[in-house]
């Protein structure tokens, strides 16, 4: 009967601390969606419109994402889970040109996260420029 008593009273406890311990482990897990990529170029254009490096802080639950570059800070971005194609990362930004003023551009990763590489595309968003740069590099992610 003490033993029965006992076993109760374990039963109760663990009924207590089970939503304890789901509500701590959905919070890990919902903390743990954000994950940021750092990537760097191996490929990529000669006129420095491909950056040497970039980072994405994608969160695939919020389908949100962030991109930076070793020219630029954080901007937002649009995001797009292609399953097994992995992320569609686009942003625009604005430019300042060599020859004067400033360009608006707009990029796009495509980023593989089977095999961690990235191609990055740029394209100007006012004008129909024929140049196109491109770039291709390996991603690790950064905890």
């Amino acid at each position: 009967m003490i033993a029965d008593t006992k076993n109760h009273a374990q039963v109760d406890k663990m009924k207590r601390l089970l939503p304890i311990a789901v509500a701590a482990f959905l919070a890990h897990t919902a903390a743990a969606e954000t994950v940021t990529y750092h990537c760097k170029m191996t490929k990529q254009d000669a006129h420095g419109w491909i950056a040497p490096e970039y980072a994405f802080r994608i969160d695939p639950a919020a389908s949100s994402a962030m991109a930076a570059t070793s020219y630029q800070d954080w901007a937002k971005a649009k995001f797009k889970d292609r399953g097994a194609k992995g992320y569609r990362i686009i942003w625009n930004l604005d430019q300042k040109m060599v020859a004067g003023g400033n360009v608006r551009v707009r990029y796009q990763a495509n980023l593989k996260t089977t095999d961690n590489t990235v191609a990055v595309r740029m394209a100007f968003v006012q004008g129909n420029f024929a140049n196109k740069p491109f770039g291709v590099g390996t991603c690790s992610t950064v905890k």
